[in-house]
């Protein structure tokens, strides 16, 4: 009998061990399930997962998580940063979710946070871990700040420099920047000079610019335009991420038009008073003009009896001319005239000019121009001379009553 109760009283000392000593057989274990969003981002929340796992054959009782954030998370307003779970038996799992703020300034890559958690019922035995977040910005950018010529406008045949300033918006640096001027297309007239259309630097940190110079030429029978050119731009960011980025920019080509105003002609002389001109405009520029407009301005020494004082020629061809006829009246008849022109026009990138000439007209005599005089010659003078002395005097006239009034 005596050994019935001494196997009755181990077994129940055995079974009083198992129950206190649940705690101590249990064996918790904590887990970074996942988080996300993945990677996280500077300035937004991200919200994480952490399991809690029970690998022990005993109970755990009493548990508490609590998360412990540093820089650059903080908790979320509205956590408490624990999670009571009590009661978990053997090799059961429980989920725990936090939500943390990710600060502004955090900087790419990994970066880490604290739980802890008790191993005992009585909350007097704590184990710490450390896990690791992925921070990174939703996107590693490079912006294009400025791309400049020098010159602004490219003459055809003539050499100019393409200046190109690159910043890294990104919060680390960027690694293995590659820039390509693209100019393999054959529509584009230019080509580098002295070094390719392809430049790399090493490293650019954050919040630094480069400037990227690329020599070029435009070819001599390039005909004035803008040319639309493609950048780009391959790049790396601090945890080995490759980016390609494509920009278009604008390239000029075009020279200052040069126009040659000339007289071409006239049928008048000191002995004819009422005849016309004939006015020759040269386009010695590199590249072709359009509209066109000549405009002759009258001046005391003449009168234009045309029906109107200017002319429409419209589009106007490099190394090519065209002329303008104009009827006056003259109001001297020795020596020479002025005649002074207004020209307006667009190059061919439609960049309005506008320019005053003038031309002098030399009045030569019958004799010097070997022309022959009639029997009636010396009256047909006179009455020109009358003719116009009268359009002079009556125009002068209404000249000084509209002064007047």
């Amino acid at each position: 009998m005596k050994k019935v109760f001494l196997l009755i009283g181990i077994v129940f000392l055995m079974m009083m061990s198992s129950a206190l000593g649940a705690v101590d057989n249990a064996e918790l274990q904590a887990t970074l399930l996942r988080y996300e969003p993945l990677p996280a981002t500077p300035g937004d929340y991200v919200t994480v997962y952490v399991k809690m796992q029970n690998n022990g054959t005993g109970i755990a009782n009493n548990l508490n998580l609590i998360i412990k954030p540093e820089y650059p998370f903080s908790l979320h307003p509205a956590e408490t940063g624990e999670e009571y779970i009590g009661y978990l038996p053997a090799y059961k799992p429980y989920v725990a979710e936090f939500k943390l703020k990710v600060d502004e300034g955090a900087v790419e890559g990994a970066n880490s946070f604290k739980v802890r958690y008790n191993v005992d019922n009585g909350q007097n035995t704590w184990v710490e871990q450390e896990f690791e977040i992925s921070v990174r910005t939703q996107d590693a950018i490079i912006s294009v700040e400025s791309v400049m010529t020098e010159p602004t406008e490219i003459v055809p045949g003539s050499n100019a420099k393409v200046k190109i300033n690159l910043k890294n918006l990104a919060d680390s640096e960027l690694t293995d920047i590659t820039i390509n001027l693209d100019l393999k297309s054959s529509t584009l007239p230019f080509a580098p000079v002295g070094s390719t259309s392809e430049k790399t630097i090493y490293r650019l940190e954050s919040g630094k610019e480069h400037e990227f110079v690329f020599d070029i030429i435009a070819t001599p029978a390039g005909t004035a335009g803008v040319y639309k050119v493609p950048i780009n731009l391959t790049y790396y960011d601090n945890v080995g991420n490759m980016y390609s980025k494509s920009y278009i920019t604008a390239l000029i080509v075009n020279s200052v038009p040069e126009i040659s105003l000339v007289v071409d002609g006239t049928d008048l002389y000191e002995e004819k008073m009422i005849g016309s001109i004939t006015l020759k405009l040269v386009n010695k520029g590199l590249n072709d003009i359009k509209f066109l407009n000549i405009k002759l301005v009258d001046t005391d020494d003449f009168d234009i009896i045309s029906s109107s004082n200017e002319e429409y020629l419209g589009n106007l061809d490099s190394d090519d001319f065209e002329t303008a006829e104009f009827d006056l009246l003259l109001m001297k008849n020795e020596g020479s005239i002025d005649l002074p022109v207004e020209i307006e026009y667009k190059d061919s990138n439609n960049k309005p000019y506008s320019l005053s000439k003038t031309v002098r007209l030399t009045i030569h005599t019958a004799d010097q121009l070997g022309i022959q005089k009639s029997s009636k010659a010396g009256l047909i003078v006179f009455l020109v001379i009358i003719i116009g002395g009268g359009y002079w005097f009556l125009r002068r006239r209404k000249k000084k009553k509209q002064q007047a009034s």
